[in-house]
Formats: C-alpha cells, structure tokens, sequence
C-alpha cells in the first residue's frame, strides 16, 4: 500500500512538473492584469508580472532579464502604447506581432464580442491642461483613457480576451481555461454588485484625486469627481489651473482630496492646508498590494474603503 501511494505522489509531482514546462510563457505588464491572467491560468502555469512594486507605466525603464522575459515570451499581454508608454517601441520593433495582447486594440474592435468600454482623456479645464505640451503619451488631447480596469464589467471582458488568446495558443487547456475564466467571471459579477451596494451612499459627495484615473470607476458606480490635482502623475496643472481648482472645491464643496502613494503629495498638502479639507490615498495599481489571483479584487475592495471612509467621515 506504501508503495502504491509513494507511485501516485511520483507520477502527480511528475505531471505537474511536465505540465509547468509545457505552459505558455505569459508576460503581463501591471498588477490588476496579471491578477486576471493568473486566474484564467490558474493549475497550468503562472504568468511574470514586468512592473511588480510602485513603478509607473508611463515612465518605466526596463532591466536586462526583464527584456529577456519580453523575447522568451509566448504571449505578452499590456493594455496598450496609451498607458506602458516605455513598451511601445520594444513591441512595435518586435517580430513577435501576433504574440501580443493590446487589450485597448481589441476592446475597440466592434466585431468582437468582447468590446471594452471605453472613454476619451477629459479636456475641460480641471482636468486637462490645455496647455499641455508633450505628445508622447496617454494624456495627449482626445486620446483614450487606459485605466480600463477599473470597470469590472471591462475585467469580464478582459478575462475573456485572455482565455481565448490561451485557448488558441495552447489548445491542450483550452478547457481549463475557460472553466477558469468562467469561475473568475463569476467572482467579478459579484464583485461588481457588492462595490454597486458599497458606494451608493457616498456617489453624490464630490472629491478630487490626484491625477484622472479613475473615471472608470468613477462611470460605472456614478461617483462624484470633479477634477484632478494633475493630468498624469508627470504633468501638474499649472498655477492657473490649481487656482481654478481651489475655486471649485469651495463651490462643489468638496469632501475628500485623494493623493496616491507613488507620488510626493507636495500640491495635494498644499490644496489641504488652504482648504481644510479631508484627505485619502487612491492607487488605481494598487502598488502596494501582494501579487496574487486575488490582488484585482482587493485592489477594487482597497479603493470603495478609502472612498467610503473619506468621504462617509466628512459627515461625522
């Protein structure tokens, strides 16, 4: 009887090992994605996470063994040139075109059944500097906004993508990953439905974050921002615009200025010495939070708790 249990132990450790070496090298660029990629792929393989502590998208310099990562992959999955501004010129000189998920490229296309929603960058005054000069990333002018999973009905789609990308490309788990996809789909409908619940008592509060990335979120539970300290965490709005801003926080009356972790809080200190007002931490990353299949969801729960705490004490 030993014996035999000692073969079963074997030949599972055997397989698993077989099945760890024939998965797909799966290269995701952010957390919330990866969290997805993890789940749809969860009992054959495990995707590489590129940017796993605060770096930002928009600024990052890759390393020698991430790059390698990036050739030895079999499919690198990213949200697109609008929000990894550092992985557009590996991926365009790549000849690994048809090995790449641009999940904004596919949620565009109106034929597929998984077409995301999708909003422009905001132009008015608290939101977009018309001055803005740079041409090189997510935040030029009419542009679409990348933050896009910070709609769980967008992550359902995003799911799905990922799970027929897997399919096609290993048609061994084709199966698998779609049951997965199908259980992780499950957990984002119920996701979705308790933030609904969660955030309703606080939609008509207004508040200002940081910088505008979450409009997504902000969309889909009918929350009440109404500007940005900046327009990307590299671009400040300039004296003009922050003394436009301070006008609308005394005439919105403003709950909650929310900061994000990565970035020194220097005008968001400034804006709450002047005003008086609360103050909270917003990360749309969710940088700080451990790697895992379940890092989407706590990211989601993460941002309806600071939301709720900041704006919900401004009442007590």
């Amino acid at each position: 009887m030993l014996n035999k249990l000692l073969f079963l132990f074997i030949l599972l450790i055997t397989n698993s090992v077989q099945a760890a070496s024939n998965s797909p090298q799966v290269v995701v660029t952010i957390k919330p994605i990866h969290a997805l990629a993890m789940g749809v792929m969860a009992g054959v393989g495990e995707p590489y996470l590129l940017l796993q502590g605060g770096e930002s998208p928009h600024t990052y310099s890759m390393k020698p063994s991430q790059i390698k990562q990036l050739n030895d992959a079999d499919l690198i999955i990213w949200v697109g040139p609008e929000l990894e501004t550092f992985l557009e010129k590996t991926i365009t000189q790549s000849n690994k075109q048809n090995q790449v998920l641009t999940l904004l490229t596919e949620g565009k296309n109106p034929f597929s059944a998984n077409t995301l929603k999708l909003y422009s960058i905001r132009e008015s005054q608290e939101w977009a500097p018309h001055e803005h000069e740079s041409h090189d990333n997510e935040h030029d002018l009419g542009g679409i906004d990348p933050h896009i999973w910070l709609d769980p009905r967008n992550a359902i789609n995003i799911v799905k993508m990922i799970a027929t990308r897997l399919a096609e490309l290993d048609a061994v788990h084709a199966a698998l990953y779609q049951s997965n996809a199908s259980g992780l789909i499950v957990r984002l409908e119920q996701l979705d439905q308790a933030l609904n619940a969660q955030l309703l008592p606080i939609k008509a509060q207004s508040f200002i974050v940081f910088h505008d990335a979450y409009q997504y979120l902000e969309k889909r539970y009918d929350l009440n921002a109404i500007g940005a300290v900046s327009v990307s965490p590299e671009h400040l709005l300039s004296a003009k615009q922050l003394h436009h801003l301070h006008q609308l926080i005394e005439e919105k009356q403003v709950r909650c200025l929310f900061a994000e972790p990565q970035f020194p809080p220097i005008l968001v200190d400034t804006l709450i010495s002047e005003t008086k007002i609360k103050s909270g931490i917003l990360d749309p990353l969710g940088s700080e939070l451990t790697m895992g299949v379940d890092n989407y969801f706590m990211l989601l729960n993460k941002l309806a708790q600071s939301l709720t705490a900041c704006l919900a004490d401004s009442f007590k």
